[in-house]
């Protein structure tokens, strides 16, 4: 079977490399599985950052709606003083000035109304 001894150095060669090629083949495939698995991680990382992106943008609208609505509140508050100061040096008439004030109330109520209706009907 072994007649000189490089018969058996090409055996033994041949099992060396043999043996790398195993070697390789399962550092290669470890290899794959860690990449696998940081992937997965970074996707994870991605769909989280997109929700907090989400959750700002979101809070962000809400801040800008309430500060339009107390911009909106502190005009009509400014109209309705101007129209009080408006009806006591021109007219002097109090019933007339109770009259537009409770207007006024009853016109901001509604349309307060209006905005929580459709706010409501949004979030659905």
């Amino acid at each position: 079977m072994f007649n000189t001894s490089r018969d058996i150095l090409n055996l033994v060669l041949a099992l060396s490399i043999a043996g790398f090629t195993v070697f390789i083949c399962w550092s290669l495939y470890y290899l794959i599985a860690s990449l696998r698995s940081i992937f997965r991680v970074m996707k994870e990382i991605e769909t989280t950052v997109e929700k907090i992106g989400d959750l700002t943008r979101y809070i962000r609208d809400k801040i800008e709606n309430t500060s339009r609505f107390v911009g909106d509140l502190g005009d009509k508050a400014n109209d309705l003083f101007k129209t009080i100061k408006d009806k006591l040096n021109n007219t002097g008439s109090y019933l007339m000035i109770i009259g537009e004030v409770l207007k006024r109330i009853f016109d901001f109520m509604q349309d307060r109304n209006e905005i929580k209706a459709t706010r409501k009907s949004s979030k659905k």
